[in-house]
């Protein structure tokens, strides 16, 4: 796998991941977030699986699928 195929994602989901903890930081240590409320927590699990999930979805862009084997109908 060629480096300019992976860079871009460690960038972005690496920064990303850092600037979305920093920003939950600032939220529950502000008191703006309050985890002990049940929609708090479920606000940071959809951001934490949507986070998850986008990073899923781009390595299977990425990693699998240009390497599928491409079958054409048989004649």
């Amino acid at each position: 796998m060629a480096e300019n195929h992976v860079l871009p994602i460690l960038v972005e989901f690496g920064v990303g991941a850092v600037l979305c903890a920093v920003g939950i930081w600032c939220g529950i240590s502000s008191g703006y977030l309050d985890l002990s409320q049940r929609r708090n927590r479920s606000m940071v699990a959809i951001i934490v699986a949507g986070y998850v999930g986008l990073l899923i979805f781009y390595g299977v862009f990425t990693f699998w699928l240009p390497f599928a084997p491409v079958e054409g109908p048989t004649p």
